[in-house]
């Protein structure tokens, strides 16, 4: 059995007085517990931890300085319960260290500490323990008026109820983890530290910390480790939310499933799922910045704006498709890019016939899609009036619905049930981007129909789909001229241009909010303010148009002629960068 004794002089760090800790302090027995048997399945392959166990019973925290305060006993109950999630972990490597740290009242502080706290470790080594041992003389005051110098990872933690993690500790200024010269020495690298909450009160009772030897470019398994093990013990590391707006969500979120299951049931379609913008809920340290991330705990997402389907509605009728459906959950996407990307960014709609045949940079779950012999994809966007989130569906199209009459059945018949709900907004359902070969359109569309998508022609019949400047400029993979040959991949980085000059992309400001959407020079200007004042939710006839022309002079658009002036002015034949004003007094 491993035992050993903590006598060392305990050093405060957070800016308080000592308060009863120093030389004085007792010292604590912990020893090691040997983990119980394997599990069964996977884990029996992967790292159970030798959890910390008092010698003697708990100690009087009143002889260290510590007020016998309702918040100080209920520590002894988060102890037992923190003591049963170490036991349930387990791990991908031996080289671990998991810890807790708790708040307690010491006169006017509250200070975060590790002594006397339940820790687990996967190897019992020194240079995890002299890693415990470092811990274990670090206090930080979390009081709420207390400012923010000299944190550590676990304080800001505490603090804001937000998760922190790095694949990698020298990502860290040492003024941000007071523990980085120590980590190194011990050989511990991935760092990833969640809140803990009561799952009935929602109240913070403390913080969990993982440190670990490898450099692991994403923690997502670890977290889902910790959040099943949390909520066995009634606690979570998920921030509480308020229940109305659980509710309100909820209700939405129902609705949009309702849809998915009555088109997908009436076209048979194998899947379809629901993307939103994932919000900035944990910081991350990289390269040696701390920064707002999705919470994805994967370095990839770093530095981007994401797209995911965690938590959101899908419906699967094929039930070999749940591999393709999890992969989804995993991976998330880049906002500006892809199908989904560019449904959002313009409102509007995506289709493309074949995914299989883009490249893993226009649709990042190619290989999924491969693999499951997923093809046809449309992507459409969906507004919520109530809570003003925006989300993208994503239906995959089986093989008798390659004619684009079904693509735009399958929009009318949204459109119908959306509308029926009221408060949503279907994407503009004037255009559809088509990406990849063009399609046949000699189909005999109804006429209602036909009118309705004329735009969707032009589109089609480009050689090349390009790509708005806020993507990064990357070729497809396959992209087909009118005579149907296809064209040798493009260069990465290398910007292709559209052949029709029908099609351009617009970029609309209006204050410091800005809109992107394709659109068609042949519907004229009248239509041009009609697209603008819809997505800035304005009146047609209360606002003007202008754009820069070559001396950089504002110039408002007055005739249809100014479009094609517009995108000579911007340097680029593909688009045109206006400027929208409001006005006080009608202008038609």
């Amino acid at each position: 059995m491993f035992r050993h004794y903590v006598n060392d002089m305990i050093t405060y760090t957070g800016g308080a007085e000592s308060s009863g800790f120093g030389s004085d302090m007792i010292s604590n027995k912990i020893s090691i517990e040997k983990p119980t048997l394997a599990f069964s399945g996977e884990e029996r392959y992967l790292t159970k931890l030798w959890v910390s166990r008092k010698a003697d019973e708990l100690y009087d925290p009143s002889q260290d300085g510590f007020e016998l305060s309702a918040d100080n006993i209920d520590q002894h109950t988060i102890h037992d319960k923190m003591k049963t999630v170490l036991k349930m972990l387990v791990f991908r490597e031996q080289q671990v260290l998991v810890q807790f740290w708790s708040p307690r009242v010491v006169g006017k502080h509250r200070l975060l500490t590790t002594i006397d706290q339940p820790f687990g470790l996967g190897l019992v080594n020194e240079e995890l323990y002299s890693y415990r041992r470092d811990s274990e003389h670090k206090f930080y005051d979390v009081h709420k008026d207390h400012g923010t110098e000299d944190l550590s990872p676990p304080a800001r933690v505490f603090r804001l109820g937000l998760p922190e993690w790095t694949s990698n500790i020298t990502n860290y200024v040492p003024k941000d983890f007071p523990q980085k010269e120590c980590a190194i020495r011990c050989n511990l690298n991935g760092y990833l530290a969640l809140p803990v909450f009561n799952l009935t009160t929602g109240s913070r009772v403390g913080v969990i910390e993982l440190l670990t030897s490898s450099k692991h470019p994403s923690y997502a398994y670890e977290v889902q480790q910790f959040q099943r093990a949390l909520k066995t013990q009634n606690l979570t590391c998920d921030g509480p939310v308020s229940d109305v707006i659980n509710e309100g969500r909820r209700n939405e979120l129902e609705k949009i499933f309702s849809v998915l299951r009555i088109v997908c049931d009436y076209y048979r379609l194998s899947l379809a799922q629901t993307w939103a913008v994932s919000s900035l809920s944990t910081i991350a340290s990289h390269e040696q910045v701390l920064r707002m991330s999705c919470n994805s705990f994967d370095s990839r997402c770093l530095g981007k704006v994401c797209m995911s389907t965690c938590g959101l509605p899908y419906y699967v009728k094929d039930l070999a498709l749940w591999p393709f459906l999890e992969a989804c959950m995993e991976r998330h996407l880049d906002k500006f890019c892809g199908l989904v990307g560019r449904a959002l960014l313009s409102l509007g709609s995506c289709y493309c016939e074949d995914v299989t045949k883009l490249s893993e940079e226009e649709y990042p779950l190619v290989h999924f899609a491969r693999m499951h012999g997923l093809t046809g994809s449309f992507a459409i966007h969906l507004h919520s009036v109530e809570t003003n989130d925006d989300y993208v569906l994503e239906f995959f199209l089986p093989s008798h619905m390659k004619d684009i009459k079904h693509v735009l059945n399958l929009v009318q018949l949204l459109k119908h049930y959306f509308e029926v709900a009221s408060q949503f907004e279907l994407g503009d359902k004037s255009f559809i981007e088509v990406v990849g070969p063009p399609m046949d359109l000699c189909v005999n569309i109804e006429p209602d129909t036909m009118d309705t998508f004329s735009d969707v022609q032009d589109i089609a019949r480009t050689d090349f789909v390009d790509v708005p400047d806020e993507c990064s400029s990357t070729s497809v993979s396959t992209a087909s001229t009118e005579g149907g040959e296809t064209s040798k991949p493009l260069e990465q980085g290398r910007k292709y241009k559209r052949a029709s000059k029908n099609m351009v992309y617009v970029k609309a400001t209006y204050g410091e909010n800005s809109k992107g959407f394709w659109f068609s020079i042949p519907s004229g200007l009248w239509k041009l303010k009609n697209k603008v004042a819809k997505r800035f939710k304005l009146k047609r006839q209360m606002i003007r148009l202008k754009y820069w022309d070559e001396d950089n002079d504002l110039i408002l658009f007055s005739s249809n002629d100014d479009l094609e002036f517009a995108k000579i002015a911007s340097g680029n034949n593909n688009r045109i960068n206006l400027i929208c004003e409001g006005v006080r007094h009608r202008v038609d």
